[in-house]
Order: C-alpha cells, then structure tokens, then sequence
C-alpha cells in the first residue's frame, strides 16, 4: 500500500464495505484453522498490510500477539489509538527491510494474514515468498483479494494466486472463492488464498 491511503484513514472504520469485508475475512479464516480453538492461544500472527486493524481486532483475542503491519503511518495511528493489548501496531515496508525496530522478533509466524493488499503490490508472487519466508515451519499464510473477472482486470485470478502460492513454496494450497461484497449494484467475488509452509 502507497502513502495516498493515509487520505483514506479518518473514515476507514466507518465504511460498512470495509467493516463487512474484515467480518467475512475473519469468519472465513476462523472456518479454514479453527482459530477460535484453544490450540491458538499460543501463536503469533502478523497481520501483512494491516490498514486500520480491522481484521487483528477480531483475531487478537484468539491468539498470544498479533504484529500489525502497515506502510501508511496515518492507518497504523488509528490502529495504535484503539490501545488492543496483544497487537503491536508497526509503521514501515516490511518487503523493503523497513521495520528495524522488530529486528528477530519479525520472523517465525505462526500465521500470516493478508487481506486486501496483495493485489496491490507490484511483486505479488515476490511479497508471497518473502512472507512465506517468515513463517514457522508448519506456519499458515492467508489471504483475500478481489477476484479479477481476467488477467486484465484489477484484482487476482484464481491461476494467478495459486501460482504464486506454489512459487512460494508452501504446501496443502487452497485456493477459492469465499465471499462477495455487494456495492453499488455491483457483486465483487472475493478469493482465499491458503498455504502451509512446509517442513524442510
């Protein structure tokens, strides 16, 4: 995400577009890795373009910490502001290097969300790696974006995400269509992409 979203940062929580796809994201999260169970309370997350927090506010009650990650310093002072315990809001382009502050702490995830950010990137199958990186072995990567109706379109297609999913390494990929968001007359797919780093 570029430094134009810190125009968007004020009013993010209050669009209900927005709210409803952190609900969806989460719900389809919990579904794919029970995250509501016992077996989380010990794990961390990092929560990759994290905007305003919407989605480690609702996985933050599950787990030991979330780290919060974001390059747009204006999201990152709404997410600091709602003072959520175990998250640890960051400022900084973690695929630049730019998070000195976490030093070793910003490696061995035992999740990685990201959600509505990797179609964005201009390397997305490169962010999957470098984040795949980071993970534990046996860690979990997801992430939602918009379904592009081509290879044209804005978004990410289902071939595209799981090439990126199988470039990076991981294993057990699920790739799928999980909810829609309805806008202005307008039904936008939205897709999970799942994978699981491997043992090595």
């Amino acid at each position: 995400m570029t430094d134009d979203w810190n125009d968007y940062a004020d009013g993010w929580d209050d669009n209900s577009d927005v709210r409803r796809y952190a609900n969806h994201a989460f719900a389809s999260l919990d579904d794919h890795l029970n995250l509501r169970g016992k077996d989380w309370r010990s794990k961390r997350v990092l929560d990759f373009g994290c905007g305003t927090g919407l989605l480690a506010e609702k996985i933050a009650p599950h787990v030991a910490e979330v780290f919060a990650v974001d390059t747009s310093e204006n999201m990152i002072d709404v997410l600091q502001n709602k003072q959520l315990h175990n998250v640890r809001a960051v400022h900084g382009d973690m695929l630049a290097g730019d998070v000195p502050e976490l030093g070793n702490e910003f490696s061995e995830f035992d999740l990685i969300c990201a959600s509505s950010v990797c179609a964005f990137l201009p390397d997305y199958s490169g962010a999957v790696a470098v984040l795949a990186g980071l993970l534990n072995k046996g860690g979990h990567f997801v992430q939602w974006d918009w379904q592009a109706s081509d290879d044209d379109g804005f978004g990410l297609t289902l071939n595209q995400m799981k090439a990126a999913l199988e470039a990076a390494r991981l294993g057990s990929i699920r790739v799928e269509q999980v909810f829609e968001i309805n806008s202005d007359a307008r039904t936008m797919p939205v897709l999970m992409g799942a994978g699981i780093r491997n043992p090595e």
